[in-house]
């Protein structure tokens, strides 16, 4: 057991009152809880959502560690994204929900005049800063073998079949139509979508092509 593990995130969406997919969510919080091999005391964990966020989406957000520290609500207004800068991640590891996304942020200033950054990680596709994503063609639903952070809806949507994981480099991404962002406030339904068209390649490929 680390003497000061990590704190770490779990977002939650809260729909009239009601918190969505908890056992995916605390199924989460144990496993990274084993992973850093310390004991996790979820006796604060909330019973029910308090009554300002009784009605419509909410966003509750938990920072732990060995133990609860923090519960907050906000109400939840999807971002509209309507353009994707593809960015190399390099090193980046973000393979559990760390509080600490100051690695991710740098890396989203490289964004330009986009809305977002795609991120990639030795060559294949993975997330964008703070969503899974699922790319759709005539063959159906995909989402990249490869992700920073397998995310609970990603998980949940492999796991009913409604979408198929394959491996996916940027210059596959011409086999696709449309590139849906998805998280755990964020679902298919919701339509955070783009055409594959908008998302910024050149700068990526034009870097590649000046460090051979």
């Amino acid at each position: 057991m680390l003497m000061n593990p990590p704190r770490f995130i779990e977002s939650i969406r809260v729909c009239n009152g009601a918190f969505c997919s908890l056992e995916w969510h605390l199924q989460r919080m144990r496993q990274t809880a084993a992973h850093w091999q310390y004991p996790l005391d979820l006796s604060l964990f909330p019973e029910e959502v308090p009554e300002e966020a009784s009605s419509g989406v909410f966003k509750c957000r938990i920072v732990y560690d060995t133990q609860i520290r923090e519960i907050t609500y906000s109400p939840y207004q999807p971002r509209m994204i309507r353009s994707l800068k593809l960015v190399d991640g390099g090193a980046l590891d973000y393979a559990f929900k760390y509080e600490d996304r100051s690695a991710l942020m740098r890396l989203t200033r490289q964004k330009g005049i986009c809305d977002d950054i795609l991120i990639t990680k030795d060559g294949y596709i993975t997330d964008t800063s703070y969503s899974n994503v699922v790319l759709e063609n005539s063959e159906g639903l995909f989402v990249p073998h490869t992700c920073l952070l397998n995310g609970t809806r990603r998980q949940r949507l492999l796991t009913e079949g409604i979408v198929q994981e394959r491996p996916i480099r940027p210059a596959d991404l011409n086999q696709y139509n449309r590139l849906y962002l998805i998280n755990a406030l964020i679902g298919l339904e919701e339509n955070i979508s783009l055409p594959v068209s908008a998302i910024d390649i050149l700068s990526q490929s034009n870097a590649l092509n000046n460090r051979q």
